[in-house]
């Protein structure tokens, strides 16, 4: 293999390396999606419930004023311990970050498949700087997923979550 051969099969590797990363840390940021989304329905679900008995409880004078005050205190309790999660914010900044990181999954997945074998080495080179660049922003401002999130995102992807049928070379017809 040819020196310039050799340099652009290093930037297809390393493209593929991003394209790999990519895959399955979206898949990671979209099981905390889940988890936080999880969150926010059960703690704010919680909070209306402990609320809606408390009203009722206290209006049908089936519970004395103090029991229907300290539930509406449990009530005001996991409304501000809802809001100091900020779950809504953290499933949101988790789901946008997966669907970037799945843009640049397959945006590296073209390079590596369309575009690496018609350029010369130093557009390859500046294609992958650019790739790399964007999965360093990424990851720089990604929510850090549990350990649980990042398990479950990989199961996904090795249980063939990420498959297409184009690549198994199944056709309607």
């Amino acid at each position: 293999m040819s020196e310039p051969d050799e340099h652009k099969e290093k930037i297809r590797k390393e493209a593929e390396r991003v394209e790999e990363s990519a895959k399955y840390t979206a898949q990671s940021q979209f099981e905390y999606s889940k988890t936080w989304r999880s969150v926010d329905r059960w703690v704010g679900g919680a909070a209306a419930a402990l609320a809606a008995a408390s009203a009722a409880g206290g209006l049908s004078e089936v519970l004395s004023a103090r029991w229907a005050g300290l539930i509406a205190l449990l009530s005001a309790l996991t409304g501000a311990i809802a809001t100091t999660l900020g779950a809504p914010k953290a499933k949101d900044r988790a789901h946008s970050t997966a669907n970037a990181l799945l843009a640049l999954q397959q945006d590296a997945r073209i390079f590596i498949n369309i575009d690496l074998p018609g350029l010369d080495t130093d557009d390859a080179r500046e294609q992958l700087r650019t790739l790399v660049a964007r999965q360093q922003e990424l990851n720089a401002t990604a929510e850090i997923p549990s350990g649980r999130a990042w398990r479950r995102g990989k199961k996904n992807v090795d249980e063939g979550g990420q498959d297409y049928r184009a690549d198994s070379g199944a056709r309607d017809g």
